[in-house]
């Protein structure tokens, strides 16, 4: 990008002082290194750029979203130095193309359901509840987002307890969230579904609900019994070649980063 501002500016500059310090000053133009993240992380990464940067590290670009969004973007030829997915399918599938270097298990999640009181939710009796007609049912997207495919392997799960009921969740699932990056000005999905009362029980990553129930107390919150949770990994990756990227990747992984995660949730 510099180089091509520089490019342009000896095209079009008339040979002078004048012309030789713009294009000094384009030539010293940088662009920062871009993150680029699962829309789960965005708090958690929040603080742990914020430590990156207090620690001397350069200041990224970040952009957060659904895993499989993104991995896409990337393949289309999206610039990025460090890519966090909330499933290693998507870091690993770059690694094989050579888009990115070696994937590494950084976090690991779970699956819990947050509620209005009225639903009265309950481990005991939480496939009948969630499979009410009445009951509005709010999931992420699968195929653009892993919390989405976990979410249908939950389904699947639930189906071999009592058979039929992926049917019955396939079918109700209202996919509020996971379809478009998050804008970093925006309320989160998760909260603004009950917020703007569009669901009655959202299906979710246990680090947002801990976000969702702190935004809004009155909501209950049940993590899904081991039986039927889907545990998530994530993985992370930088681009070849690239010096941030790659110090971003190993501060990630160190005990200080690791403790901001566990704080917000993440195993």
């Amino acid at each position: 990008m510099a180089a091509n501002c520089f490019a342009t500016l000896l095209a079009a500059c008339v040979p002078g002082a004048a012309c030789a310090q713009d294009a000094a000053q384009a030539a010293q133009v940088t662009v920062a290194p871009v993150l680029l993240a699962a829309g789960s992380l965005r708090p958690a990464f929040g603080e742990i750029l914020a430590a990156w940067r207090a620690a001397g590290g350069k200041e990224f670009a970040a952009q957060y979203g659904p895993s499989g969004k993104l991995r896409k973007e990337i393949e289309g030829g999206r610039a990025v130095d460090l890519f966090a997915s909330a499933s290693p399918e998507h870091t690993e599938a770059l690694a094989r193309q050579g888009l990115l270097g070696e994937s590494r298990i950084f976090a690991r999640n779970a699956l819990c359901v947050v509620s209005t009181p009225e639903v009265g939710l309950r481990a005991d009796r939480l496939l009948d509840t969630l499979a009410r007609p009445s009951l509005r049912l709010a999931t992420s997207t699968p195929g653009s987002d892993p919390m989405g495919d976990y979410t249908w392997q939950f389904f699947r799960k639930a189906d071999a307890h009592k058979p039929g009921l992926y049917a019955v969740f396939d079918a109700k699932a209202l996919k509020l969230s996971g379809a478009a990056n998050l804008d970093p000005n925006s309320t989160l999905p998760y909260i603004a579904a009950f917020a703007d009362d569009k669901a009655d029980a959202y299906i979710m990553y246990c680090t947002n609900a801990v976000i969702v129930r702190e935004a809004l107390p009155r909501l209950d919150m049940l993590r899904i019994p081991d039986s039927l949770n889907v545990p998530s990994s994530y993985g992370i990756a930088a681009r070849k070649g690239s010096a941030e990227g790659e110090s971003l990747l190993r501060f990630v992984l160190s005990p200080p980063a690791q403790d901001i995660l566990r704080k917000y949730g993440f195993q």
